[in-house]
């Protein structure tokens, strides 16, 4: 259960975007958890890399990202070297065609069962939005934080929209009803998702 070097770097930089992104003490809770439970490793896997029309805006998100410096572009950069090992999966909507959903927003997993890593406590992914797109309102069990690397609004509920800023993050606890847009720019996070328990 080797896992490699270019995996555990973006690893360490996630938690460090966490940790120095000033975040809630709820952020931050869940961030020990879910990396205190990573430091032993998961079944590495090579899943079939796979692109999608969306994936355009992917290099120019993390370029971007990369020029804000600090942990930001740090995890940035870590994700983009694994990002050619990742199979992107289009995002459903029951108010769109299906041939349009390739080319506005994807996901990608880099940990759980169709991941680098394979976990049935964790899952970890990547979304990438094409610039004025929306990732419809969805819930989920499971508790989860975002890093955001990029511009982009989130809302929660029947709630305002808000924008966490590059660097920022979000948190979303079990069952709520949450969503995100993107505005001129695309926009990209990465999500954590706690399963464990």
């Amino acid at each position: 259960m080797q896992r490699s070097a270019k995996l555990q770097t973006f690893f360490d930089a996630l938690y460090q975007s966490f940790a120095r992104a000033k975040p809630s003490a709820e952020v931050t809770a869940l961030a020990e958890k879910l990396f205190t439970r990573l430091e032993v490793p998961g079944d590495q896997h090579a899943p079939q890399p796979q692109n999608l029309p969306v994936c355009r805006f992917l290099q120019p998100a993390i370029d971007s990202a990369v020029d804000s410096g600090g942990a930001t572009a740090k995890l940035a950069t870590a994700l983009g070297d694994i990002t050619p090992q990742l199979a992107w999966t289009p995002i459903p909507s029951y108010t769109e065609r299906e041939d349009t959903l390739t080319d506005r927003r994807a996901n990608a997993e880099v940990v759980g069962s169709r991941g680098l890593e394979l976990r049935q406590d964790i899952r970890i992914g990547v979304s990438l939005l094409a610039p004025h797109s929306l990732y419809p309102d969805h819930q989920h069990p499971p508790e989860e934080i975002y890093a955001v690397l990029s511009p982009g609004q989130w809302r929660q509920e029947n709630g305002p929209w808000h924008s966490p800023g590059i660097g920022g993050t979000v948190h979303n606890t079990p069952h709520i009803v949450h969503s995100m847009r993107s505005a001129s720019a695309p926009l990209l996070a990465v999500w954590c998702l706690w399963k464990g328990e």
